[in-house]
């Protein structure tokens, strides 16, 4: 991992969730390295991931069994090409190649809504790149951002997340 992941506190989560299930991105690091250094407010402290399942599901070893057999069905790299731009200051990169099995994820716990429903049913896997940009941060960082694709990158996971006290702390889900 590029960048622990026991630095995000609860002010950084959506919603009050206490585990998410998320795929790391290790060669999209230089990515959000080069957005904290136009604006570091605008990246959540964690490192490059596409969130798989947030909220995520508690810790059994049914949820282990689960995570093993997405993993499975996981690519080994993913390419980072188009750039989504949402409210709130939001700007990310579609990861296309984990819609499928973010949905198969989904269906095997329906009673988990991504992100408490605040982007839809269904959002679309993607790379949070910046959050609550204002316009002339969001095209700067477009500008630098749109140099830098495509790109592919590593996939690492899933991993099970688990917020405590000191932050998010990783279970080991293979």
């Amino acid at each position: 991992m590029a960048k622990s992941l026991l630095s995000a506190t609860k002010e950084d989560a959506i919603t009050d969730a206490t585990t998410a299930v998320v795929a790391l991105l290790p060669d999209a690091e230089p990515l959000l390295d080069q957005v904290r250094a136009i604006a570091p407010e605008l990246v959540r402290p964690l490192p490059a991931h596409v969130s798989l399942l947030y909220p995520g599901p508690e810790f059994t070893t049914e949820v282990v069994a689960d995570l093993r057999a997405v993993a499975a069905e996981l690519p080994q790299e993913v390419e980072l090409r188009e750039l989504m731009l949402g409210e709130e200051g939001f700007l990310g990169i579609a990861v296309p190649e984990l819609d499928t099995p973010i949905r198969q994820l989904r269906r095997r716990y329906p009673h988990l809504v991504p992100y408490d429903g605040r982007f839809g049913a269904d959002p679309p896997a993607h790379l949070t790149l910046a959050l609550g940009a204002d316009e002339a941060q969001l095209t700067q960082v477009h500008q630098f951002i749109t140099r830098e694709l495509p790109r592919r990158s590593r996939l690492a996971g899933p991993h099970l997340l688990r917020r405590t006290e000191q932050g998010w702390q990783p279970f080991t889900a293979h």
